[in-house]
């Protein structure tokens, strides 16, 4: 009978797993995607760090140093979702907050559009010469 080995994963690949779940979590890390080249990118600017996940490629860079490694096509479709997955979530609150002020913004109009005001009456004062 046939068994299958499980491949032992390298201490680089675990480092970025770590590294891309602590990124895509934060916050304040910018996110981007290119669709076409279906590349995502996790950037901090504060230490200067960018990495870029593509089709079986990880790279990472500072303002120093370039890592740049081929990996399995599998691996690097799940940093992909795991980075994708938290966009999710972060455009989801942002829609939520623009759905409030929108909705707080009709409110505010309806209750000036409601509040009863006297009309002004302008009053011409016509002399005929």
């Amino acid at each position: 009978m046939f068994s299958f080995k499980k491949k032992v994963m390298k201490e680089d690949a675990k480092f970025i797993i770590d590294i891309v779940s602590n990124y895509s979590s934060n916050e304040s890390i910018k996110k981007l995607i290119s669709p076409i080249s279906d590349e995502y990118f996790l950037i901090d600017r504060k230490n200067k760090i960018s990495i870029c996940i593509s089709d079986g490629e990880v790279t990472l860079s500072n303002h120093t140093f370039l890592y740049k490694k081929l990996f399995n096509l599998s691996f690097t479709d799940r940093l992909k979702k795991q980075i994708k997955e938290h966009m999710e979530q972060e455009m989801q609150l942002l829609k939520q907050s623009l759905f409030k002020n929108e909705t707080e913004l009709l409110s505010k109009i309806l209750t000036i559009t409601n509040k009863k005001t006297k009309p002004v009456i302008i009053k011409h004062n016509f002399k005929s010469s």
